[in-house]
């Protein structure tokens, strides 16, 4: 077996966990097994365990067991407790999802922390490997979540991915290693438990080389996911500003748009969420939009499509009474100027209006576009929507405009629309737009 461990740290760049490691350190016969090989191999070795606090006495012992077995072997040990089920209620997560998420946060911390540690290494084997892929499988995964665990990612090391627990047990036992149990292992209520207890078996009388099939499949797909997502780097990599043209979307293979739309995001998006977008591409109708989760949006636009935090949008809303002079609107880090100039070379002018005095019903103010929105010009009352959408204004650009108004309604959005009468080219009243980069700029 250590053969077996020796070719898996050399083939996949681990080799620096022999300088200074952090080993997830549980007592169970995995954890235990690559303790007994790294303990002489490693110049700096921290066993870390955690208790979950699920277990109660049972914790205790494992606990205890690992301490003393540190003592043995002279490595250095830290015990953590975390209160797992309080933070699955908390978060709405599953148990095992949480202690996952709390075990790779502390090993994270304390790698962080320790520069004489250059990795974390875990005791996942290719059984471990196979449930994964089982698990992901039933899920509806595509190749990422079929690859199964990576051998290395993100100086996370798998030292034991191609051992199966049967060849752990039998080097426990030649080496006399002691380990525990975790009663919860035999818990099939648990998911990854049935698929270890009830699918494996049933799959190894079908196959008996079932273990070694997944490892294969898992080198396979994780090869053509390597290649898959250097080929959408290459067009991420040529977008600007998170806008994807029309014709590089609309071009794209779908294996390719799936990975270049997940990137672009900034969000690991699920498969609807994604199908959503791509039927939207197909369709491209400008304005047209979609909300997905994590508060983003997806947007057409007339020559491209975009991402946007919906939570930007509504956290931009204002309204703000119009003085004369220079009326500064912090929201969107635009100062309006009635009938004065900003000269700053730090203000650009973003657009203007002449309006007659006459024409205004009381009060003159600025505030955030609404929904419903219209204004009468030219003749013809139309919607601002409908007005933004014929000038191929970009939907997400759309609420950061300020909109003019009076007690009667909507008198302009300066530099794209006006109402009548009120619309004065030779008006008293000189509105102008001007963008700056923030407080230290207004403060200039």
């Amino acid at each position: 077996m250590e053969k077996k461990i020796d070719e898996v740290i050399y083939r996949y760049g681990m080799e620096n966990a022999f300088e200074g490691a952090v080993i997830g350190f549980s007592g169970g016969a995995d954890s235990s097994a690559l303790l007994h090989y790294l303990k002489d191999r490693c110049k700096c070795l921290l066993a870390v365990h955690i208790n979950h606090m699920i277990r109660g006495d049972e914790a205790k012992r494992d606990e205890e067991l690992c301490r003393r077995t540190c003592e043995k072997y002279g490595v250095e040990f830290k015990c953590v407790e975390v209160d797992v089920p309080t933070l699955s209620k908390e978060r709405k997560k599953g148990i095992e999802e949480t202690a996952r998420d709390e075990r790779y946060r502390i090993f994270k911390e304390i790698l962080n922390e320790n520069p004489q540690y250059k990795c974390i290494v875990t005791a996942h084997n290719s059984n471990d490997n196979a449930e994964t892929i089982i698990f992901n499988l039933v899920r509806g995964s595509g190749i990422n979540g079929l690859s199964g665990i990576k051998p290395a990612i993100d100086r996370v090391y798998r030292p034991l991915i191609n051992c199966t627990r049967d060849e752990i047990i039998e080097y426990c036992s030649v080496n006399n290693i002691e380990y525990v149990t975790d009663s919860t292992n035999n818990d099939t209520d648990y998911t990854r438990n049935h698929i270890r207890h009830k699918v494996i078996p049933q799959l190894l009388e079908v196959n008996a080389g079932f273990l070694d099939s997944c490892a294969r499949l898992s080198e396979i797909l994780r090869q053509d996911e390597e290649y898959i997502l250097k080929e959408a780097y290459k067009i991420t990599s040529l977008i600007n500003n998170g806008n994807i043209p029309k014709d590089v979307a609309c071009s794209l293979d779908g294996a390719i748009l799936v990975r270049v739309l997940k990137t672009v995001s900034g969000e690991n998006l699920d498969y609807k969420s994604v199908k959503s977008c791509i039927q939207l591409i197909k369709k491209w109708s400008t304005g047209k939009m979609v909300n997905l989760e994590k508060g983003i949006t997806f947007k057409i636009e007339h020559s491209y499509c975009s991402f946007i935090k919906t939570d930007e949008t509504k956290s931009r809303t204002f309204n703000v009474k119009l003085e004369k002079g220079i009326n500064y609107i912090d929201e969107l880090n635009i100062a309006i100027g009635v009938n004065e100039e900003l000269l700053n070379s730090d203000f650009c002018e973003i657009g203007s209006v002449r309006l007659n005095s006459s024409q205004i019903q009381g009060t003159l103010y600025a505030r955030s576009k609404e929904q419903g929105d219209s204004v009468k010009s030219k003749g013809i009352t139309k919607k601002l929507k409908k007005v933004f959408t014929d000038l191929h204004i970009p939907s997400h650009l759309r609420p950061l405009l300020p909109v003019i108004c009076d007690d009667l309604g909507v008198l302009a959005v300066p530099g794209i629309v006006a109402r009548d009468k009120a619309f004065d080219k030779k008006g008293d009243i000189n509105i102008r737009v001007y963008n700056y980069g923030g407080s230290n700029e207004k403060e200039k």
